[in-house]
């Protein structure tokens, strides 16, 4: 049987969009916290696993860039390098082209840790998407890539 807010919705695109977005909102908050008890027992924060991810994702990388892709203060992000390396998880490299600019790297342990953030973000995973087919996933992540589109959008 319909409810009275289902019924509100449906005849309602504002009312819909607002849920929507307030659902949006409260997933990716809770799959963030899903995520950090998920990984507490390896010892790194949200702050610390987020910047070894971009490390793995663009080896190499810069500083800025890592400050860039994660939307945080360069000086920030140094920070959080300097502790990375000097808990032996990451590495910088003076880089080739700039003297003044230094590559960071995953050491064997940033390697390590890696792989465990991966089969724990697949545990995750498969416990958020429990019961979704493969046409589902492809229709939510098409949803999800046009909102993200629309939001862009000059």
């Amino acid at each position: 049987m319909e409810s009275l807010q289902d019924k509100t919705l449906a005849d309602n695109p504002p009312a819909l969009m607002r849920n929507a977005t307030m659902k949006l909102t409260i997933i990716a908050r809770q799959l963030r916290a899903h995520f950090d008890q998920s990984v507490v027992r390896l010892g790194v924060t949200r702050s610390q696993w987020t910047v070894i991810a971009a490390v793995a994702r663009y080896p190499g990388t810069t500083q800025r860039h890592i400050a860039n892709l994660l939307e945080m203060a360069e000086a920030s992000a140094g920070r959080l390098i300097d502790r990375l390396c000097a808990d032996g998880l990451l590495e910088r490299r003076q880089k080739d082209d700039d003297r003044r600019a230094h590559a960071v790297f995953l050491t064997e342990r940033g390697q390590a840790i890696t792989m465990q953030l991966s089969g724990i973000a697949q545990e995750n995973e498969e416990v958020a998407f429990a019961g979704f087919s493969a046409e589902d996933l492809k229709r939510l992540n098409s949803l999800l890539d046009t909102i993200s589109e629309n939001i862009v959008k000059p």
